[in-house]
């Protein structure tokens, strides 16, 4: 994810894969912040910034949300 406009047609695409914009950002955000506290990135990270690497995660298929009762995610092996 290079330029701004990437980055909100990832952010799109990977709303399109949930059932709202507030589960999607709860799953990135509890991603991003095991990514901070030391677990590997599930792909090659094309960003610095631990959201846009779950982001592109999300977006590979590596991690999933477990349900729609739950922002709970999971890896995807």
């Amino acid at each position: 994810m290079k330029s701004m406009m990437d980055r909100v047609k990832a952010i799109n695409e990977a709303i399109d894969k949930v059932d709202s914009r507030y589960r999607l950002s709860v799953i990135l955000f509890k991603r991003a912040r095991a990514i901070n506290q030391g677990d590997q990135p599930l792909v090659k990270p094309a960003s610095s910034k631990e959201y846009f690497v779950a982001l592109q995660e999300f977006l590979a298929g590596r991690i999933q949300w477990k349900d729609s009762e739950s922002d709970e995610w999971k890896k995807v092996e």
